[in-house]
């Protein structure tokens, strides 16, 4: 099932696709799903779990007329809004390409191929232990067609494609084998960066901070696919177009570390919420920092994985 929000003049809706053009209006059947009078229908839905997911099916055929809307001229928003945001980086090939461009774009290609014969570029010995994450900002989300608006202090605005993990079910301390029963869907995530801005905070060895945290600075949409419509995430190709042109191809089967090891990693001492939004980091060539090149001002970008479907957004000077 792959869900949705959209707005109305009635408030916020929730929606499920029932083809390529066409959606149900799922927000008048949460009576009769026995989720409660929602405040956040998504949320709502999310908490109510698999029953709520069961009855939404049998509900979608026979779904009557006045429910079915059609997908194009909806405002679509950020399929649900998370309560908490961390985002790893499992991408070797992403890591090595971005310090390599990083360096160069400061310091020239000569020291950047001087960087990749010393194994500069190569990921901390920390990173091939367990995977690593930092944690984001839920008040920063927006969704598709929003646009995103370029914070004063960059002139290196960048996008990252990412495969983002929802939480459907609270855990702590969980293991392999049952890490996956945790996972409400998937979504997609574009996690902007301002990369001048990170470059330098990451070299004083403090992590991200408004290189990544700005308003705008999380886009996630358009679908809200449940687990069973990604059984494989590892197993899903992307692609980044800007203004309409390919910048680049990438696939989740790079990962180092699965969605079960990460999602072992996460709950370790912490209890996972429901509604946690987790990125998987950028996939090996998702991002401008490694073509070295950035988004301007009204740029159009489009962000496309596996079934997910594809998050476009213009980019807005402040």
């Amino acid at each position: 099932m792959f869900l949705c929000r959209y707005e109305t003049e009635d408030g916020v809706r929730l929606g499920a696709r029932l083809d390529g053009d066409r959606v149900v209006d799922l927000t008048s059947m949460i009576e009769e799903l026995g989720v409660g009078a929602p405040g956040d229908p998504a949320a709502e839905f999310i908490r109510a779990g698999q029953a709520a997911l069961d009855a939404a099916s049998e509900l979608l055929t026979r779904a009557p007329e006045e429910l079915v809307v059609p997908l194009e001229g909806l405002r679509l928003l950020p399929p649900f809004r998370p309560v908490k945001v961390r985002n790893f980086s499992v991408y070797e090939g992403h890591i090595r390409n971005a310090v390599r461009a990083a360096i160069e774009l400061r310091a020239g290609r000569v020291a950047a191929d001087l960087a990749d014969r010393l194994g500069i570029a190569r990921p901390p010995r920390a990173w091939y232990r367990r995977p690593l994450y930092y944690k984001g900002n839920h008040a920063s989300v927006i969704g598709p067609d929003a646009e995103i608006v370029r914070p004063s202090y960059t002139e290196q605005l960048d996008y990252e494609l990412e495969l983002a993990v929802v939480i459907g079910r609270p855990g702590r301390d969980l293991d392999a084998a049952t890490a996956l029963d945790h996972v409400f869907g998937y979504t997609l995530l574009n996690d902007v960066s301002a990369r001048d801005v990170l470059t330098g905070e990451l070299l004083s060895r403090m992590g991200p901070a408004k290189g990544k945290d700005f308003d705008t600075g999380n886009v996630i949409g358009p679908w809200l696919a449940t687990r069973d419509e990604v059984p494989d995430p590892r197993a899903l190709n992307g692609e980044v177009r800007v203004n309409g042109r390919r910048r680049a191809t990438c696939t989740t089967s790079d990962m180092r570390y699965s969605v079960e090891q990460m999602l072992v990693e996460a709950s370790r001492g912490e209890t996972l919420v429901q509604g946690e939004l987790i990125g998987t980091g950028c996939c090996t060539w998702g991002s401008g920092l490694e073509l070295k090149t950035f988004l301007q001002p009204g740029d159009l970008v489009e962000l496309s994985l596996g079934r997910l479907g594809t998050l476009r957004n213009r980019v807005a000077a402040t």
